[in-house]
C-alpha cells in the first residue's frame, strides 16, 4: 500500500516516526511523508526509499501559528492546502499523522478523497499541553487556552479510522472516557527501539570516567520530568557519595531554564553534575554502558501514565538497570521484567533509599541489566511490535 505520513515537525529529528517508517516500508509498503522545512533542508528529498516532501515554514512560524490555533485557526489551514496538493501528487492509499492536533487538519485536508485515517498518539495530549510552562504562563495562555485541548479531544478522535497508542491502560483508558470509540480500531506501539540499528553503534570510544557511579538521563529535560526531585536527591546524597555523578543529555525547557541554572550552579552539587545540551543517538551506547543507572522520573500525571519513554527501552538495550518512577505503565513494565526497581513519584527520600541500595548491591544491578535486555531483545522493540503496527494496512 502507498501510505502518505503526515508529520509537523522534521522526520528526521523524530526517531520513534522513523522507526515505523522502517517498520511499514519493511513490510512491503511504500511510504511518502509530507512535514514542514523547518531546519532549511528542502523542499524535497529522500531517506532510503522513503519519499519527503516539505513545504517552507520556519519553526518560529511554526510555534506561533500552533500556538494560537485555538484562537486563530491559520496552522490549521495551511496544513489543509499542503495535504491536499500531496494527495493529489502521490497518490497515498491512506494517511497515517502523529499527534492528536493533527487530526483535524488531515481529516478536513483529505474528506474529497475519503482515505482512511491513523492517528497515532505520541502522548495524552490534552494533559501534556497543560503541563506546558509557555501555554499555561500568563498571557500566552489567553492566546493558547491549554483547557479547550480536553473539550476537543472526543471530536479529534473520532476523525480517525485508527488510534494508535503507547499502552494498553491507555487504550482503555480512552475507551471508558468516549465509548464511542469502542468502534475504532486500536493498535498498541510503544516507544520501542529499532534495536539493530542502536547495537550497531555499541562501539563508541569511553567518554565518562568508569570509577564514578553514573546515574544517566537522555531526552528532554524540564520540571515536568521529574528531574528536580533527582537534584534534592544528590544534594542528601553528595557529602557521603561525592563519586555519585548525575549525566543529563538534552535540551532544557526554556520555560524552566532559570530553575535548572540554579540547581546546576548549586555549591553542593555542581561537581557532580555533566551536562551536555545534545548528543546524537548513535553516542547514546557508550554513555548507557559506562553509566550505573538509567533514569526515568517523570512526575505521575495523566500525560505520564499514558505511555513509556523511548529512553527506558534503550536503557535496558544496553544492560543499564533502570530507576523510574510510579507512573502506571513504567511500574508495569518493571514489574514484569525486572529491569530495575520503581520509586515513589516526587519523593526524595524514596529516590534516596532506591539509589543507595543499588549503589551497595553491583550484583543486583547487574541482574536487572541482564533482565532488560532480555525483554527488549525478545519483545520490546520495533520487530515485534511493527508486526502488530502492521495490521492497520
Amino acid at each position: 500500500m502507498k501510505i502518505g505520513v503526515i508529520l509537523d515537525k522534521e522526520i528526521t529529528r523524530d526517531q520513534r516516526v522513523l522507526n515505523e517508517i522502517k517498520v511499514l516500508e519493511n513490510h512491503g509498503h511504500e511510504i511518502h511523508v509530507l512535514c514542514p522545512d523547518l531546519l532549511n533542508i528542502g523542499l524535497s528529498g529522500t531517506i532510503g526509499k522513503t519519499k519527503i516532501t516539505r513545504f517552507k515554514m520556519s519553526n518560529r512560524q511554526r510555534e506561533i501559528l500552533f500556538g494560537i490555533v485555538n484562537r486563530f485557526p491559520l496552522y490549521n489551514w495551511i496544513w489543509q492546502k499542503q495535504i491536499r496538493r500531496f494527495i493529489k501528487n502521490t497518490g497515498v492509499e491512506a494517511l497515517h499523522t502523529h499527534d492528536l492536533y493533527m487530526a483535524k487538519p488531515v481529516y478536513t485536508g483529505s474528506r474529497e478523497y475519503r482515505l482512511p485515517i491513523t492517528l497515532d498518539l505520541h502522548e495524552n495530549f490534552p494533559a501534556a499541553i497543560q503541563s506546558y510552562t509557555w501555554a499555561t504562563t500568563f498571557p500566552k495562555s489567553l492566546l493558547v487556552v491549554p483547557k479547550r485541548w480536553e473539550k476537543l479531544e472526543k471530536r479529534y478522535l473520532e476523525y480517525a479510522d485508527n488510534i494508535v497508542v503507547l499502552c494498553h491502560s491507555f487504550q482503555e483508558e480512552l475507551k471508558q472516557k468516549y465509548p464511542s470509540l469502542a468502534r475504532k480500531r486500536f493498535v498498541i506501539y510503544p516507544n520501542v527501539p529499532d534495536t539493530e540499528e542502536l547495537l550497531k553503534h555499541d562501539t563508541a570510544p569511553e567518554t565518562v570516567a568508569k570509577q564514578d557511579f553514573i546515574m544517566f538521563y537522555f531526552g528532554a529535560i524540564g520540571v515536568r520530568r521529574g528531574l528536580i526531585t533527582c537534584f534534592k536527591a544528590l544534594k542528601e546524597l553528595a557529602p557521603k557519595y561525592p563519586d555519585i555523578k548525575l549525566l543529563l543529555i538534552g535540551p532544557i525547557d526554556k520555560g524552566d531554564k532559570e530553575v535548572f541554572k540554579t540547581y546546576m550552579n548549586d555549591p553542593q552539587i555542581k561537581e557532580q553534575i555533566i551536562y551536555h545540551k545534545w548528543k546524537d543517538l548513535s553516542e547514546f551506547p557508550v554513555f548507557a554502558r559506562q553509566s550505573a543507572i538509567g533514569l526515568s522520573p517523570l512526575i505521575k500525571n495523566p500525560q505520564h501514565d499514558s505511555g513509556i519513554a523511548n529512553k527506558v527501552y534503550q536503557y535496558m538495550l544496553f544492560e543499564t538497570p533502570v530507576l523510574v518512577s510510579d507512573c502506571t505503565p513504567q511500574l508495569e513494565l518493571i514489574e514484569e521484567t525486572g529491569g530495575g526497581m520503581v520509586f515513589r513519584n516526587e519523593d526524595v527520600g524514596d529516590l534516596t533509599e532506591k539509589i543507595i541500595y543499588l549503589y551497595q548491591h553491583p550484583e543486583e544491578r547487574k541482574r536487572m541489566g541482564e533482565n532488560g535486555k532480555k525483554a527488549v531483545l525478545e519483545k520490546y522493540n520495533s520487530v515485534v511490535a511493527g508486526n502488530t503496527l502492521n495490521t492497520i494496512y
